[in-house]
C-alpha cells in the first residue's frame, strides 16, 4: 500500500460505510507498525467495481480482488503521511480510543484534536 500511495496519491477500497465525498479519512496500518500513518479525503464514491484501478500488481493477496466484484468502491485521495510515535496504537488509547481498530468508525473529541495535531 505504501508503494501504490506513494506513487499515486490515492487508493481505493471496498466501500462499507456511509462515507461521503470530502469526508477527511485516517488510515490505520497493522502489526507490527500499529498506528495511523494516512491522512485522506474522500475523492469518489459508489464506483462499480469494474469502474475500479486495478492495484494487482500491489496486492499482497493476489485473486483478492476477484470477492468484491460485486461491491462499490471508494476512493480516497491523499493528504498527508506522517510516521509519529504520537499516532501508535497504545498513545491513541491513552487519548481515548476505545475501538480495536478493526474496521471503520467516526472519531472526535480529545481523540481527535489528537490526531489532527499530529498531522499539522
Amino acid at each position: 500500500m505504501d508503494d501504490w500511495l506513494r506513487v499515486n496519491q490515492f487508493i481505493e477500497f471496498v466501500q462499507n460505510n456511509n462515507v461521503q465525498v470530502n469526508d477527511i479519512v485516517y488510515l490505520y496500518t497493522t502489526s507490527p507498525v500499529q498506528r495511523i500513518e494516512y491522512k485522506l479525503i474522500v475523492d469518489k464514491i459508489n464506483i462499480p467495481y469494474e469502474f475500479g484501478i486495478d492495484d494487482s500488481e500491489y496486492s499482497l493477496m493476489p485473486g483478492l480482488q476477484d470477492t468484491f466484484k460485486d461491491k462499490l468502491l471508494c476512493r480516497f485521495k491523499l493528504i498527508k503521511r506522517v510516521v509519529d510515535s504520537d499516532l501508535h496504537l497504545s498513545v491513541l488509547r491513552e487519548h481515548g480510543l476505545k475501538s480495536s481498530m478493526q474496521s471503520p468508525f467516526k472519531v472526535s473529541g480529545a481523540l481527535l484534536d489528537h490526531i489532527e495535531n499530529s498531522f499539522k
